[in-house]
């Protein structure tokens, strides 16, 4: 009988037990589809919204930078660290099996002989240790590393869509420098030519030296404002390769669009809904945040509930290695036992305290997000509009602008005008068009701002 029971104990242990385990593996697999079809529901979506714009140059950008941008991979980085810490918890749910061979010499003394005698004690046994989560924490705490995993994933959509944000708003500001510095190149040009022209006005007699001095200084002050645009286009340029995740070596050499040709996506009347703001990655971090210290909080409490753990013992002991394996050597042992602190110096308060001032904080943290993601889609939203009916004004002051660079221009061909008019005129029209399209780049940005406000949904 004794032998048959052994038998049992270890064919269920050897053979039967990782069936059991790995037929116990599809519990997290259930509760990952679980946890799908939930996600399903929650999940962050990151709208195309950069197709909007129709340019296929951006479109290539957005998706070259959501690719290889650095940050982007840090932040899937940290889903696999989550998700493997979320493993280790998980295998604390299962039972532990381990195998523990040891040797234990002796000697002892007959109390009736006084003979000395000797041996060695040859034990192979397998230890199986389970605790019972009867209480359930190990449960909240499995809960609660699910929410840690949710928080990583949050981080990944937060990084695609600053990234996806920053790209759009790069390569509208470096399409507005290339229309400006062409614009203040010919500006620079147009000066010379009136300087010179001037010049020998003054030579002559014909106009006094401080007409000369202002357009000479006018020349200085524009080459400074094309130094600057020169600049600035060489630093987005490199900032714009770094987002894409290539080195800022070469990364000025790239195609682009011209300002003329982009439209905006959405009309300055269109009415947007502000649920959209309750799907910012940011926002649903927060959501997670809060769940998570909840578990952490059950956890926390649990943590002053006994452990019951179930140990089993099954393997072989003797004295001899030629019977170690004998079915007379068998051992077997099967017992629970319970674990219950009864002073830990006040760690236990001090920790259940922690966890519940961080659910509080968690709190106003999401209130907090909140509120900023309302205000940063009212902003865009404000900025959109203002910025937009300013590019309307300059649009239809570009129109009179160019007329009276018409009338210029013909009263010079027809000689009853002069050139330095002219040059004038051109001067101040380029001058117009360069403020229209600072105008137009702005509310183009306002709309970034607007697709990033509400979460890019």
């Amino acid at each position: 009988m004794k032998k048959f029971v052994a038998v049992v104990i270890l064919t269920v242990l050897t053979v039967y037990f990782p069936a059991l385990a790995a037929e116990n593996q599809p519990a997290p697999m259930a509760v990952k589809a679980e946890k799908n079809k939930k996600q399903q529901e929650e999940k962050f979506e990151l709208s195309p919204y950069w197709l909007s714009y129709n340019d296929e140059i951006l479109t290539g950008y957005v998706e070259e930078a959501l690719e290889n941008n650095l940050t982007v991979k840090i932040a899937e980085d940290r889903i696999k660290e989550s998700e493997a810490i979320l493993g280790t918890v998980n295998a604390q749910r299962l039972p532990q099996l381990s195998i523990n061979p040891s040797v234990y010499p002796y000697r002892t003394i007959s109390r009736w002989s006084g003979n000395y005698g000797s041996g060695t004690l040859l034990y192979f046994p397998l230890l199986l240790n389970w605790e019972l989560d009867i209480f359930g924490k190990l449960a909240d705490r499995y809960q609660a590393s699910k929410m840690g995993v949710k928080i990583s994933r949050a981080d990944l959509d937060i990084a695609k869509l600053s990234v996806s944000s920053e790209i759009m708003a790069s390569y509208f500001n470096i399409v507005l420098e290339d229309r400006l510095i062409k614009n203040y190149e010919e500006i620079v040009e147009n000066l010379d030519e009136t300087i010179k022209l001037k010049r020998r006005l003054y030579d002559g007699g014909i106009i006094p030296y401080d007409n000369l001095y202002t357009t000479e200084y006018e020349l200085v002050t524009q080459k400074n404002q094309l130094n600057k645009l020169l600049r600035q286009r060489e630093i987005m340029l490199h900032q714009f390769a770094v987002l894409r995740g290539i080195s800022p070596e070469g990364g000025g050499e790239i195609a682009r669009s011209n300002v003329e040709t982009l439209k905006f996506p959405i009309g300055v009347d269109d009415v947007i809904s502000s649920d959209l703001i309750f799907k910012r990655p940011d926002v649903l971090q927060a959501e997670y945040g809060i769940k998570k210290v909840s578990f952490d909080v059950k956890a926390a409490r649990k943590a002053f509930l006994p452990s019951i753990n179930l140990n089993e013992v099954v393997g072989f002991e003797s004295l001899r290695l030629e019977r170690i394996f004998n079915w007379n050597s068998t051992v077997y042992q099967l017992g629970a036992g319970l674990m219950l602190d009864l002073y830990s110096g006040g760690y236990k308060w001090a920790f259940l305290k922690y966890n519940k001032a961080l659910a509080v904080e968690k709190l106003h943290q999401y209130n907090n997000v909140l509120l900023n993601a309302f205000c940063e889609a009212e902003n865009a939203i404000s900025s959109y509009r203002a910025d937009y009916n300013s590019y309307t004004e300059f649009k239809g002051a570009i129109n009179k602008s160019k007329h009276f660079y018409n009338v210029a221009n013909i009263r010079y061909s027809s000689g009853t005008g002069n050139r330095i008019d002219e040059l004038a005129a051109r001067r101040q029209y380029l001058i117009n068009e360069n403020s229209m399209y600072e105008a137009k780049i702005s509310a183009l940005v306002d709309t970034v701002n607007i697709y990033k406000s509400l979460g890019g949904g």
